[in-house]
Formats: C-alpha cells, structure tokens, sequence
C-alpha cells in the first residue's frame, strides 16, 4: 500500500496495467467486481486530469479489462469532458 513511479515497470500483457514493483500485482489480481472499482476510480481521475490540465489518461492499455467487464470506453468519459 504505498505509490511508486511507474517508471521502468512492466505491464501485464492480459490487462495492461502495470505490475507492482513489490508484489508483481496489477488488475489481473482483482475480481471482477474490483476491476470495476479499480476502472471507475481510474475514469474519474482521467476526467479530473482533463479538466484540469487538457491531458487525458491512456486507457487503450486496459482494453482487455474492458471487454471482460463490458464497459464501452466512451461510457468512462463525462460528455462535457470529451470535447
């Protein structure tokens, strides 16, 4: 339970997230019901970052996860925010 750069990590190739530097998890270590957490607690950030800053969050890196939790990508982004 601390943060680290995710500088130099590597990603999961299943979920696309990056693995942790101390356990080796990353989204494949969730249930389903977490990875939906773990997803809409992500889309909240991106849509902070671009409202704050214009920059946008990379999710094309979880797209597996998507499919598998059968979340449309553009459901993720608030209207107002996507322009």
């Amino acid at each position: 339970m601390s943060w680290f750069e995710k500088v130099n990590l590597e990603s999961c190739d299943t979920c696309g997230d990056w693995k942790c530097p101390e356990c080796g998890s990353c989204l494949c270590s969730l249930s389903k019901k977490e990875q939906k957490i773990a997803i809409a607690y992500m889309a909240t950030y991106e849509n902070l970052l671009k409202e704050i800053t214009g920059q946008s969050y990379d999710f094309t890196r979880h797209r597996k996860v998507l499919v598998g939790l059968k979340v449309r990508r553009n459901s993720l982004v608030r209207p107002e925010v996507k322009k």
